[in-house]
């Protein structure tokens, strides 16, 4: 059986990773509060992430799924359904999930700006519609932390999906994301793959995502076309980068 594994980031916060061939790969999140837990995302092929959690806490569990990428919704999460745990995801998503699981879930929609109270801190539910249909984030307002999967990547970001959105309709959705942070200097944002930044994500790194697409959006930035394998099709995109954001690829005809 494939395991991931634990490290304490605080206290409150602990990441689980499951690692590939290549290293350090996709990650999990468990945030802890005073009467509550949740657990954001669940790895794709690791089947231990229950039992790692419950070796953390015992307080009640909730389980925020940010999209429905089977690296992000993946086998562990057949532990939390038969727990009778509660699981949560966009349905706009769950045609993602149902390509690449063979069990059926029944999961709970995720509604916008739903809050989960973990008894002395709260997340809020953001929707950010870009990578996938039903891509979301988890913001703690209060201690300015941000929950992200691959909502705005994790230093290197995908927009060139068959599904994903139009990177205008994405821009719109980080500009509310930028908006609701104004007040958050010191925004701690923990996505989906965190070894992909050799820094800590903060605000700027939202800032610098704008940039880079308000020039592509111009017409300011040009890249040459690319082509990629993924899943039996080829891919064309291009590529940029900005500051904080080591490359963001993105598809030249859906702008």
């Amino acid at each position: 059986m494939i395991k991931c594994t634990a490290g304490k980031i605080s206290s409150r916060i602990f990441q689980f990773n499951e690692a590939n061939i290549l290293g350090p790969y996709v990650d999990s999140y468990l945030y802890i509060g005073e009467d509550k837990a949740v657990v954001i995302d669940a790895l794709e092929t690791a089947e231990n992430l229950y039992e790692s959690v419950r070796n953390i806490t015992d307080l009640p569990l909730e389980v925020l799924l940010t999209h429905g990428h089977r690296d992000h919704a993946g086998k562990g999460l057949h532990q939390f359904f038969e727990a009778g745990i509660p699981v949560w995801m966009r349905e706009e998503d769950i045609p993602l999930y149902r390509t690449s699981a063979k069990e059926e879930h029944h999961f709970l929609p995720l509604k916008e700006g739903q809050i989960f109270d973990l008894g002395d801190r709260k997340l809020e539910t953001v929707f950010c519609a870009g990578h996938t249909p039903g891509s979301a984030v988890f913001f703690d307002r209060e201690n300015g932390y941000l929950f992200s999967g691959d909502s705005v990547g994790s230093g290197h970001f995908w927009m060139q999906l068959k599904h994903s959105l139009p990177l205008h309709e994405f821009r719109t959705n980080l500009q509310n994301l930028i908006d609701l942070t104004e007040n958050t200097s010191d925004l701690r944002i923990y996505p989906g793959h965190r070894n992909q930044s050799p820094v800590q994500l903060n605000r700027q790194y939202l800032l610098d995502e704008a940039v880079l697409i308000d020039r592509i959006l111009s017409g300011k930035e040009t890249a040459e076309k690319k082509t990629m394998r993924l899943d039996r099709e080829d891919i064309v995109f291009c590529e940029g980068h900005e500051g904080l954001l080591i490359n963001m690829c993105y598809d030249p005809e859906n702008l």
